[in-house]
């Protein structure tokens, strides 16, 4: 394997996001530097990691938007009747097959570009959305039986298409909007081709709220306080049951573990010649083109781009990072084997860069030819959820010292 290893493609794209430059301007002038909305430390230190391995090309993309390419969105609470602006910091991944054309596309280019791509559709879905609330009719004398019935609440506004009971299922089908929106907009432009790609979005809202938006084998963990890993995505392959009856029902067939014995997954965007028939429903102010006037929903596809979306309440005091990572990263480290490597090397004081490649390193190391394991282009990204005004080193001082302590070496 040394040979292997010295191999041109086993070399590694490193993009540490450290925001030092934030950092120098904020301690020397102080919160003047931060008069476009921003205060104290940069938040959401990050890693991307990257290597082509042995396939013939690398079809991974990225995206950050985050500190200074942040976005800032006007969204109408229903829930509130009003109009807030929202701050999100976006990270996403996409694992493309058949080319790099469709992953490129959708992370916005080299440089995350928020008016293309998927971020484009986010902002979009959020400012643009035509939601409503279902809003308590007040009174006291209610029971709590009486409470749930939905015939003592009224939709705000009055003319909404559709209503939710909560804000957290509002925004998570916003998300969705967002992606059948991109995927609309990819058909345009690769309706003939045989290229796709997965996704896992991860979006956190006001630096409170993480929305994780999955379509695909993708995947995205967080690390919790005592050993905590929880799951913040789920594969889609089409040997689940869910996945093969809708396979199933829309005529397609699985085979080898693959829709029609070609894809490995169930849920992608492009894969066009796996969604025969499927309509997108007109939108004026979109700007796209409606596919066909008639036929199936597009979640009802072969391979359908509807994502899951997972909701999590960001805790700092014990929620740690958070891994989004490509097929080829869990082909080699389940959920918890990744989190335990991470906080291992934490504990030696290994930067968030040398993690990164060393989880890279050590996935390439482990190339099987009989299994196919480590011979697929391998990305990872590690986000920090580190406190207002904590540095990095900070963050990965306290980490050290917990790590020591949960092992009893302190």
């Amino acid at each position: 394997m040394g040979q292997l290893l010295s191999h041109p493609l086993t070399e590694k794209t490193i993009e540490y996001n450290d925001y030092k430059d934030i950092t120098q301007a904020y301690n020397s002038v102080g919160d003047a530097a931060f008069s476009n909305g921003k205060s104290g430390l940069p938040r959401f230190y990050n890693c991307v990691g990257s290597m082509q391995g042995y396939r013939l090309t690398q079809e991974d993309a990225h995206l950050v938007v985050n500190e200074e390419k942040s976005m800032f969105v006007k969204f109408f609470n229903p829930f509130k009747n009003k109009t807030e602006q929202l701050k999100l910091s976006v990270f996403g991944l996409f694992d493309g097959h058949g080319s790099d054309e469709c992953s490129n596309f959708l992370s916005g280019g080299r440089h995350s570009n928020p008016k293309k791509g998927i971020v484009k559709w986010i902002a979009y879905s959020f400012e643009r959305h035509s939601y409503g609330a279902y809003v308590r009719i007040k009174n006291d004398t209610q029971t709590d039986a009486q409470a749930d019935d939905i015939s003592e609440y009224k939709i705000s506004p009055p003319n909404s298409r559709k209503a939710f009971r909560t804000i957290q299922g509002l925004i998570m089908q916003i998300l969705k909007d967002a992606f059948f929106l991109q995927d609309q907009e990819l058909y345009q432009y690769f309706a003939n081709s045989s290229c796709g790609s997965t996704a896992v979005v991860a979006v956190i809202i006001n630096f409170e709220d993480l929305y994780v938006v999955n379509c695909g084998d993708s995947r995205c963990i967080l690390s919790s306080k005592s050993a905590g890993v929880k799951t913040m995505s789920f594969d889609h392959k089409p040997q689940h049951i869910g996945e093969l009856l809708r396979i199933n029902d829309n005529g397609g067939t699985v085979s080898l573990g693959r829709v029609g014995g070609v894809l490995a997954l169930s849920r992608a965007f492009g894969d066009f010649q796996f969604k025969r028939g499927v309509y997108y429903s007109n939108n004026k102010h979109s700007g796209l083109k409606v596919k066909q006037s008639a036929g199936i929903p597009p979640q009802e596809a072969q391979v359908t781009v509807e994502p899951d979306v997972l909701m999590h309440k960001i805790d700092y005091n014990r929620d740690e990072f958070l891994v989004l990572g490509c097929d080829g990263i869990w082909d080699i480290y389940s959920n918890k084997q990744l989190v335990q490597f991470v906080k291992y090397h934490l504990t030696l004081g290994v930067s968030l860069d040398g993690i990164v490649a060393k989880i890279l390193d050590h996935g390439i190391a482990q190339a099987n030819s009989n299994t196919g394991v480590g011979f697929d282009n391998m990305t990872v990204i590690i986000v920090i959820f580190n406190k207002p005004n904590e540095t990095l080193q900070d963050w990965c001082t306290k980490m050290k010292f917990r790590l020591e302590r949960e092992r009893g070496l302190s």
